[in-house]
């Protein structure tokens, strides 16, 4: 009974810490460029960066789950009081846990390592493409 307590307190509180960090950006409401009202940033800004922002996201909140885990296998765990079930279920979930943080460490890595592939010294940028004369 208190297990199922905690857990939905783990996923509560998951929630709120996923969908604060999703609308900090609302916060920002006061810097508002009114000259360019009209203008959709997810069209200027283009797919590539819209489809990094969301993997960044997805990268986030799921380290976040899996850290609620971690303290969920942890809390099974030291609750066990002698049980030998339920502490090897607890040591399971912690495994786990720390297989998924390390999958989501590796994931976040070579994302990075691919994003920032065509960023070196000597890359010029599309609107630097754009802007050259055409050399024919």
């Amino acid at each position: 009974m208190k297990l199922a307590k905690v857990k939905a307190g783990l996923i509560k509180g998951a929630a709120v810490v996923g969908t604060l960090g999703a609308t900090a950006q609302l916060a920002l409401a006061q810097n508002v460029d009114f000259a360019n009202i009209g203008a959709v940033p997810i069209v200027e800004e283009g797919l590539l960066t819209l489809a990094g922002r969301l993997i960044s996201y997805l990268l986030i909140f799921t380290g976040i789950i899996a850290v609620a885990y971690l303290i969920y296998g942890g809390l099974i765990y030291i609750t066990a009081g002698g049980d030998a079930e339920k502490a090897s279920k607890g040591r399971v979930a912690i495994t786990n846990a720390i297989i998924g943080i390390i999958i989501i460490m590796a994931s976040y890595a070579i994302y990075t390592a691919v994003i920032n592939t065509g960023k070196g010294p000597g890359t010029a940028t599309n609107e630097q493409i754009n802007q050259a004369p055409n050399l024919r």
